[in-house]
C-alpha cells in the first residue's frame, strides 16, 4: 500500500450553503421564517434541527436557520414535534 507521508494537512475550506445570500448585495436575512420548504430541509423527520456538519452550513448560516425555525415554530408554520 502506498502512503503519502508528505501530505499531512487537510483542506480547511468550508463550502457555504447560501453563498449568494451571504454577499453584501443581499438585502434581508440569510434565511427567512416564511420559507417553510427550505426550513424543512434542515430538520429531521422528528422535527429536530440537523447538526451543522450534517446540514453543511457555516456557523453564521446555522444561527440564521436556528432563529428562522424558532420563529416559524412560534408562528405555527413548522411543528414542534414530528408525528
Amino acid at each position: 500500500m502506498a502512503f503519502n507521508k508528505h501530505k499531512k494537512t487537510r483542506s480547511t475550506k468550508k463550502s457555504q450553503r447560501f453563498p449568494k445570500r451571504n454577499s453584501p448585495e443581499w438585502k434581508g436575512p440569510i434565511v427567512d421564517y416564511k420559507e417553510v420548504e427550505l426550513l424543512r430541509k434542515f430538520m429531521t423527520s422528528s422535527s429536530k434541527m440537523m447538526s451543522r456538519k450534517r446540514a453543511g452550513t457555516t456557523t453564521r448560516e446555522q444561527e440564521a436557520v436556528k432563529l428562522a425555525i424558532k420563529y416559524a415554530r412560534y408562528m405555527a408554520l413548522v411543528p414542534y414535534r414530528g408525528i
